[in-house]
Parts: structure tokens; sequence; C-alpha cells
């Protein structure tokens, strides 16, 4: 049996499998720190569902979804920081500049877990040319893409034509953002998760 934990805590999930793993033998937990939210999480979940069923061992399951989560981007459109700035996540400024006579941010996310802003764009229309062309940049081809949006449905669908008109292979699902998530995309905000082949 294999019990996956996906976590941004991960030392509580790492103490979280200890207790787990002692208190049911036999039992083993492989705590994948993802780094990222919403959209690359669902990708990452469908993956290790795709490995169990195919019938694979615990170890080469591990191993695998390591090395699938190299293969996985994701990008933003927020049309507000609100949140982030209360939280002190990104100051108060840049906040400011997100609100502003109707500019987006569009950018990605690091391999530290920590969101990157790379353009302002004035106009959603102009930050869904800029996530085409930086999904294109980042190793989008013939991979999966999820998107995510927050009360912002039209923009998704928007993007998920685009996407097929430039990548016609590209299989591309989408969802409304929920909990954390959401609170963070603020309305009209979407997360982009991809395969980067």
């Amino acid at each position: 049996t294999i019990t996956s934990a996906l976590s941004g805590s991960y030392n509580s999930a790492c103490l979280a499998k200890q207790m787990y793993e002692e208190e049911h033998e036999g039992r083993r937990v492989f705590v994948l720190d993802t780094l990222s939210a919403g959209p690359e999480i669902t990708l990452i979940v469908k993956k290790l569902e795709e490995y169990v069923n195919e019938g694979m061992e615990y170890e080469t399951i591990c191993s695998r979804i390591k090395a699938y989560l190299k293969n996985t981007g994701l990008v933003f459109m927020l049309k507000s920081l609100h949140n982030f700035a209360a939280n002190g996540r990104v100051s108060p400024v840049v906040a400011k500049i997100a609100g502003f006579a109707g500019i987006c941010i569009v950018g990605k996310a690091s391999e530290e877990g920590t969101l990157e802003p790379s353009h302002k764009c004035r106009g959603e229309n102009k930050s869904l040319d800029t996530i085409l062309f930086d999904l294109e940049k980042y190793g989008l081809k013939t991979g999966k893409v999820s998107i995510g949006h927050c009360q912002n449905e039209k923009a998704a669908e928007h993007l998920k034509a685009m996407i097929k008109e430039k990548f016609d292979k590209v299989q591309i699902e989408i969802h409304k953002l929920r909990g954390l998530c959401s609170f963070y995309a603020e309305k009209g905000g979407l997360l982009v998760c991809f395969e980067k082949y």
C-alpha cells in the first residue's frame, strides 16, 4: 500500500510520516515537497494514480514522481496582490501596481516555491498572450496543461483555445481554484501548470 503526502509544510509532513509508519507496521509513506500549489499538485496526483494503477513498485513510484516534478512548471496571472501583501509575501508597493489601471502580474513559480513576477501587462488579453509566450519559452510542446481559475472561467477557456491553436496535441483541463489557492489567486486570477514536453 502506498500513502502519499503532498504538503507545503514539509517538516510537519515528515513527522506525520514517521508517526504513521510507527503505528501501521508495513506501511510506507512518501513525502513529496512540491513547492507548488493548485494545478501543479493536481497533475502530480494524477500521475501518482497512473503509476499506482500500473502496478509499479513503491521505490519506482517515488523516483518516477520526483523526476516528473522536475518536468512540470507553473505560470500565473494575478489581477490583485492584496492578500499577498496583507500576509507579507510581496511588498505593498508591488501590490498597488497590480491593482492600478487594469495591470495584471504574470510570472512563474521558482524552483524554491516562490512566485516570481516577470511581466506587468495592461489588460487580460495581453496577459493571456504573455502566458502563452511563457508556456512555450518554458518548455510546453505536447504535454498536459491544468488551468485553475478564480471566478474567471471565461479567461481560462480563452487561454485553453489559444493553447490548442498553437499546440494541437496538448491535453488541457480547466477547474475552479478553491481554498488557499483561490485566496491568493484572488478574483480573476489564473494558475497554469504544464508538462515540459
